[in-house]
């Protein structure tokens, strides 16, 4: 397993077509699925066997910092990639300074994420069709 850390500005083309094959086309988001944060988002891919298998980004807001578009392709699911990919992505937000996390999770993803150390906020929102909470995790200083 190869885990590869994209900075803002970089090449987004491998996560553009997971989250697309994820997103748009397994779950029906609309098309395309990018927004205005990408450019400026630190992006993660994780690869098996050279194979692009999981991806994921946060951006900064301050010293909060929000994961998000984590998307696993499906050959891959049930291997704990979505795991590794939350793990790079809040190793890298600690490195960039980060000390509160806070996502926008799709309801049936929220055990996930409660596995992974956040919890949820109460507040919801939809997302086109799709309800979702937002969830929140502290980052102990020292870590």
């Amino acid at each position: 397993m190869d885990i590869k850390i994209i900075p803002p500005g970089g090449d987004l083309a491998e996560p553009m077509r997971i989250r697309e094959e994820v997103f748009t086309i397994e779950q029906g988001f609309a098309a395309p699925d990018s927004d205005s944060y990408d450019p400026t988002a630190t992006h993660v891919m994780v690869y098996l066997d050279s194979v692009p298998a999981a991806t994921g980004r946060f951006y900064a807001d301050g010293d909060t910092f929000h994961p998000g578009r984590v998307a696993v392709r499906k050959a891959f699911r049930g291997t704990g990639l979505g795991r590794v990919v939350m793990e790079a992505l809040e190793q890298e937000a600690r490195r960039q300074g980060a000390k509160k996390l806070r996502l926008g999770a799709q309801l049936y993803a929220r055990p996930f994420y409660e596995r992974c150390g956040y919890h949820a906020t109460g507040e919801r929102y939809m997302d086109e069709f799709c309800e979702h909470e937002y969830m929140e995790k502290e980052l102990p200083a020292g870590e």
